[in-house]
């Protein structure tokens, strides 16, 4: 678990610094919107981001926290505080989903250079970042006897319009174990 909370912690510290220098951008454009629509959008955009990064602040110690954690018991669906940290990390999953959406939206108004180019590159990283936070949490919940299934791979089915790639694979190398079983999953309340 010390390998994933590693890479959830580098991943979530630069979707903050993402988060703030996409607001940062957006900030003078809600500011100076030519209408009352351009406000509206953007400051919806906004507020959603500005809600993530504050979820954010608090989900970042907590994975540090985890990750001074030296004894493996703590690493189990019994510890409350584990089963808060996995459900955080399965709601800001989606938030980088959305994240993404949130920036594929900008590139339609930010064409210039400067700005397009920035888009581009947090949106390179946080799609990538998507798909892997992505495959570790299915990992994470194949680890434990669950018969999981994710309640939002609905939102990459038909959805392909995330991945430029041309293709759809996940290339990491954390696996998935498709054998199904019962109990604990990622983002339960039990």
């Amino acid at each position: 678990m010390q390998e994933e909370l590693k890479i959830f912690y580098q991943i979530f510290t630069t979707t903050k610094d993402a988060i703030e220098k996409f607001m940062n951008m957006l900030d003078p454009v809600i500011q100076n919107a030519e209408d009352e629509h351009e406000r509206l959008y953007y400051h919806h955009i906004y507020e959603e981001e500005e809600q993530r990064l504050s979820r954010l602040v608090v989900l970042i110690p907590l994975i540090s926290k985890f990750q001074q954690v030296k004894d493996e018991k703590e690493f189990s669906p019994a510890n409350n505080e584990f089963n808060r940290l996995l459900q955080e990390l399965n709601l800001e999953k989606f938030g980088l989903h959305n994240f993404v959406e949130h920036l594929d939206l900008a590139l339609f108004r930010f064409t210039d250079p400067e700005r397009s180019s920035l888009l581009n590159g947090l949106r390179e990283v946080s799609y990538k970042d998507y798909q892997q936070v992505k495959q570790m949490l299915l990992d994470i919940n194949s680890r434990f006897d669950t018969n999981y299934v994710d309640p939002h791979a609905h939102h990459d089915e038909h959805h392909d319009h995330l991945d430029r790639s041309g293709s759809h694979s996940i290339d990491t190398h954390f696996t998935t174990s498709k054998k199904q079983k019962k109990g604990f999953t990622v983002g339960s309340l039990i």
